[in-house]
């Protein structure tokens, strides 16, 4: 039984339960920025300050390819509630922690429940909607990745100013109850279970891409976050060159071991060919401007402007409002002309633009120049969120949507945490120390670090031929 024979009633309840699923896992990426200080004051452990929020993004990052391949073995419906039981359990062990060592520790076992509601969401959606009809959904599904990069730091400063910074956390059980219940009683067991318990689970591939994954991120993180004198760490330094270093030596390992694994977490075949390697390519490199934007811009007006932790957040809604519309957007225009190229290379080439046109950001710049272009960041970067989604979603058997979609999501994130990295690091080195240059250091860092990506982004699709990009719908996959 699909959600197009269920009750009306059923049907929203159960997507609504995916919808509040993902916004929980999304927004605990950016809700504890704003309650940091508070809780470092209260815990004390200022050296873990930064594995706060590394210690949630690693885990995340790395199961969601995992949980979704599992999903093919074990149903969606099984996974999605394993991830979710983890994340409530790290939700409620966070609020009661006593140190920053626990909570460090207890945000890590949110991270690993959160990979299955970021990634089985959006899974979830294309097993049991029509084509069209998905397609409207993952549009949906992305304005919420959007609302909640923006969303998260102003509910964190008001649950912090307001309850107290354990409230951040516990906010999230009442959710993610009601979401759970819904899931048992609405999802059907079966939905998405292609595989036999006869093929042997990939450990070796689940081994090396928790290791690659988890290096490369902290090698980032590391690389992007200050001392407290304001130096940045050198890239020759173990924990961030080395560990680099290391993680690129075990993703050559990772694509050995995927080439001989009988049912690979990360199913590297797929991008022999063309269409899906382009659409890997962009998902990955067309995100740099929206990730940029998000890290810089409410620092620079808290540093430039003096303005409070949700006042930035509340200056930068333009991106987020572009971004809705355009994922939204988007989907209602695959609904009319399935052909993915068109949309999404017009998106890159707007938001491209619109992030060279940093190039000339000043204090003096006038702040309607300002909203013109994060509105048009968001608009431009829209149509890569949702429709390269939906592209990968149909250019593979039912049976490879799982490993197909939680490869996207997975290297768009990868993709995500470089460009914050970059960003951070081209942001320090063009500002020097000196407050009275954040504008030109904001601008010169989304210049660099959003337009390389939006430009990599463009020469992926131009790589397209001719019908590549054609999207061909199909009806949900039964569950019984």
């Amino acid at each position: 039984m699909t959600p197009d024979v269920l009750p009306a009633r059923q049907q929203r309840l159960l997507l609504a339960a995916v919808v509040s699923g993902l916004l929980l896992a999304m927004l605990d990426q950016t809700v504890v920025g704003t309650a940091l200080p508070h809780m470092v004051r209260s815990l004390g452990g200022e050296s873990r300050y930064v594995w706060v929020v590394t210690a949630y993004l690693v885990p995340a990052t790395v199961t969601l390819p995992v949980y979704a391949r599992l999903s093919d073995r074990y149903g969606r419906k099984a996974m999605l509630l394993t991830g979710m039981a983890l994340f409530l359990l790290g939700s409620l062990l966070s609020a009661t922690a006593t140190s920053m060592d626990q909570l460090v520790l207890w945000r890590g076992l949110q991270g690993c429940g959160a990979g299955a509601l970021e990634g089985l969401s959006f899974i979830l959606v294309a097993d049991l909607y029509a084509g069209r009809r998905s397609a409207a959904l993952q549009g949906v599904l992305a304005g919420l990745m959007g609302v909640s990069w923006i969303g998260g730091p102003l509910l964190g400063g008001l649950l912090t100013d307001t309850v107290g910074w354990r409230a951040v956390f516990l906010v999230n059980l009442p959710v993610g109850v009601l979401a759970v219940a819904a899931v048992v009683a609405y999802l059907p067991a079966g939905v998405g279970r292609h595989e036999g318990r006869s093929v042997p689970v990939d450990l070796a591939g689940i081994a090396t891409l928790t290791l690659a994954l988890g290096l490369v991120l902290v090698g980032l993180s590391e690389r992007a976050q200050p001392s407290p004198s304001g130096a940045l760490p050198g890239w020759l330094e173990l924990r961030t060159g080395g560990a680099l270093i290391a993680g690129v030596f075990v993703a050559a390992v990772l694509v050995a071991v995927e080439r001989r694994a009988a049912a690979p977490v990360l199913p590297l075949a797929l991008l022999r060919e063309r269409r899906r390697a382009v659409i890997v390519a962009a998902a990955t490199t067309g995100v740099s401007g929206l990730f940029a934007a998000m890290l810089l811009l409410p620092r620079y007006y808290q540093l430039a402007r003096h303005a409070s932790a949700t006042s930035s957040g509340l200056l930068v809604y333009p991106l987020l409002l572009g971004l809705i519309v355009s994922v939204n957007g988007t989907g209602a225009v695959l609904r009319r002309r399935p052909d993915f190229r068109a949309p999404v290379l017009a998106g890159q080439l707007l938001a491209g633009a619109a992030l060279l046109g940093y190039l000339g950001f000043a204090r003096s710049t006038p702040d309607a120049v300002g909203l013109l272009l994060m509105a048009c960041i968001g608009v431009g970067v829209g149509p890569s969120l949702s429709g390269l989604q939906v592209a990968m979603q149909t250019s593979v058997a039912p049976q490879q949507t799982a490993g197909a979609m939680g490869m996207v999501i997975l290297l768009r994130q990868v993709g995500g945490s470089v460009a914050l990295a970059a960003a951070g690091v081209a942001y320090a080195g063009v500002l020097d120390g000196d407050p009275a240059r954040a504008a030109v250091a904001t601008g010169h860092a989304l210049a660099y670090v959003g337009g390389a990506g939006s430009l990599l982004a463009v020469l992926a699709l131009s790589l397209l031929r001719k019908g590549d990009s054609r999207i061909a719908f199909r009806a949900p996959a039964l569950a019984a």
